[in-house]
This record gives C-alpha cells, sequence and structure tokens, in this order.
C-alpha cells in the first residue's frame, strides 16, 4: 500500500487513482454518506420524472415548460455534484446542490400556490414530495459536506498551507461548474423571455454555449498543469461574456412593460439569472488571481508526488 501511494498509482481500501486523480473508493463511503446519496438521487430521479412528464403535456410556449426545461437541466447537474461532490470530497459541490435544491423546493412551493390557475394534481404531487424530501436532503448534504477532509489529508498531507491551496483549486473547479450551469440556464430564459432576437444575437447565442464551456476547460486545464500563460487567455476571455450579460439584462429590463412581451415571470428570471451569472464571474476572477500566485509553490509536486523539475500539474487532483 506504501509503494501504490509512493507512487501515485494504485489503489487502497479507501481511495483509487485513476484518470481525475485520487478518488474514494466506494466501499470507503459511511453509512450517513451512502444514505446522503441515495435520498440526493432518489429526489432528483422524482424531480426529473415530474419534469418531463411536464414537458410532455404543456405548450411550449408556456412557462411552464420554460421552467420544466430549467429543472431538467438544473437536475442533471445535481446529479453530478452529488456523486462527484462525494467521491472526491468537494464540500463546495455538496453546497451547490444544496443550493439548487432550495431553489427547487422555493419553485414548487411558490409556483402551486400563486399560479392558481395553473394547479395541478401533478403540481401538488411535485411539491408535497420536494416539501418532505428537500430538508432531509439538505440535513444529510450538510453532515456528509462537514465531515470531508480525509482525502484532502491523503492527497497533500498534514501541512494547512497545502491543504489551503488545494481547497482553493477545488472552489476554483466548482464556480466554472457552476458558471456552465447559469450560463445555460441564462440562455434558456433569453431564448424564451420574449423580446425580439435579431439575427446577431442569435449568432450570438449559438456561440455563446460553446465558448463558455471551452472557456471553463481552459481554466480547468490552466490550473491543472499551471501554465501561466493559459491563465492569462483565461482571464482575459472572462472579460467577455459580462458585456453581452449586461446588454442583454438592459434589453430585457427596457421591454418589461411593453404590450406585447410575454410573461414578466420568465424576464424577471432571465434578469435574475443574468445578474447571479455576473456574481459568479466575479468571484471566478478572484479565485482566479488566487490560484495563479499560488503556481509554482509546490502543491503540483504534492499532490503527484513527483520531482519538483518534472513539467507536470494538478491534473490528478480535480
Amino acid at each position: 500500500m506504501a509503494d501504490e501511494e509512493d507512487t501515485g498509482t494504485g489503489s487502497d481500501n479507501y481511495t483509487i487513482t485513476n484518470l481525475i486523480g485520487k478518488t474514494r473508493q466506494v466501499s470507503s463511503l459511511e453509512k450517513k454518506e451512502r444514505l446522503y446519496v441515495f435520498v440526493s438521487i432518489l429526489n432528483i430521479l422524482v424531480t426529473i420524472v415530474f419534469t418531463i412528464y411536464r414537458l410532455v403535456v404543456v405548450e411550449k410556449e408556456t412557462d411552464d415548460f420554460t421552467f420544466a426545461l430549467l429543472l431538467l437541466i438544473n437536475a442533471v447537474f445535481c446529479i453530478f455534484y452529488v456523486i462527484h461532490g462525494v467521491l472526491r470530497e468537494r464540500q463546495f459541490e455538496v453546497y451547490a446542490f444544496m443550493c439548487g435544491l432550495m431553489v427547487v423546493l422555493v419553485y414548487c412551493i411558490a409556483e402551486y400556490i400563486f399560479n392558481k390557475d395553473g394547479r395541478t394534481s401533478v403540481k401538488l404531487a411535485r411539491m408535497i414530495v420536494a416539501c418532505v424530501l428537500a430538508p432531509v436532503n439538505l440535513f444529510l448534504a450538510w453532515k456528509a459536506a462537514k465531515e470531508f477532509g480525509f482525502l484532502e489529508f491523503r492527497i497533500v498531507g498534514a501541512s494547512q498551507q497545502m491543504q489551503h491551496m488545494l481547497k482553493q483549486t477545488t472552489i476554483f473547479s466548482t464556480l466554472l461548474k457552476f458558471d456552465v450551469q447559469v450560463s445555460v440556464s441564462f440562455v434558456v430564459l433569453v431564448l424564451q423571455e420574449g423580446t425580439k432576437i435579431d439575427s446577431f444575437e442569435m449568432v450570438t447565442l449559438a456561440v455563446g454555449l460553446p465558448f463558455c464551456i471551452i472557456w471553463a476547460f481552459l481554466g480547468w486545464i490552466g490550473m491543472r498543469i499551471e501554465k501561466k500563460w493559459i491563465m492569462g487567455c483565461f482571464a482575459f476571455l472572462t472579460l467577455a461574456a459580462p458585456a453581452y450579460i449586461i446588454y442583454k439584462m438592459v434589453k430585457i429590463y427596457n421591454h418589461l412593460h411593453d404590450e406585447d412581451q410575454h410573461s414578466p415571470l420568465v424576464m424577471y428570471s432571465a434578469i435574475g439569472a443574468g445578474a447571479l451569472l455576473l456574481i459568479v464571474h466575479v468571484f471566478v476572477a478572484i479565485e482566479t488571481v488566487i490560484i495563479y500566485r499560488n503556481f509554482g509553490k509546490g502543491l503540483r509536486e504534492r499532490v503527484l508526488v513527483l520531482a519538483p523539475n518534472e513539467r507536470t500539474g494538478l491534473l490528478s487532483n480535480n
């Protein structure tokens, strides 16, 4: 076992080393962690079933269809946060899942209470299930995340400085994923909110999502291999998205009270998603500076157990 850990390969009873780095084995999960994963997946699958049903029965031009599509998209991200968050002990991914779960809970309750004309037995069942499972799920998620840390110790040892730098990489990685998640939601809302979209905007939106994914991957790979020029390109590209987001938010706001526009609920939601996306971008920019300053301080050597002159980075860490 010692030889396996010294070389950074192989596995033991707690971890296994694969293409994404050290990962906990499923057999190492404690009862409360397994319960958290089980309840979370059950909760998400129930949400997906109700959501797909709504997508099938409602008209595509309605608010119900738009928000059902958003729920489905975010449910996919939540599944990733649950599984990856536990096996990689990503505390902030569990927190991201908790935030998404609270949004779903609030939406299910508010949509049933305030949309009296659209009340159905399916929405009532969805709200009841959410009210029963979500609080339990939130508690289990908090309990599981609070116990994380042993995998971090297995990777970098007892050094508080190394643990702090490693934690910064996990925060940065989580922010990139969350940014992509909010970006997809923003695009869906922009396409559905009802203001006129010209050819230029349609091209911008079509290019925007691939750009966002490439941008996130650039930051991810730059962090892992500790290449300053890649992080420099990433930082420069980070400035591109906010310009369009602000432009689109202002345009939607200026058309809020037009008589020929669609539901104000979708328009306000698009503005809210845009504001959240800008906030996430700010945090990404801050973490980019922190990550950049940590380059060359020995974290990559400690993570991979390599000689300091080897030209590798955090590829096995996050």
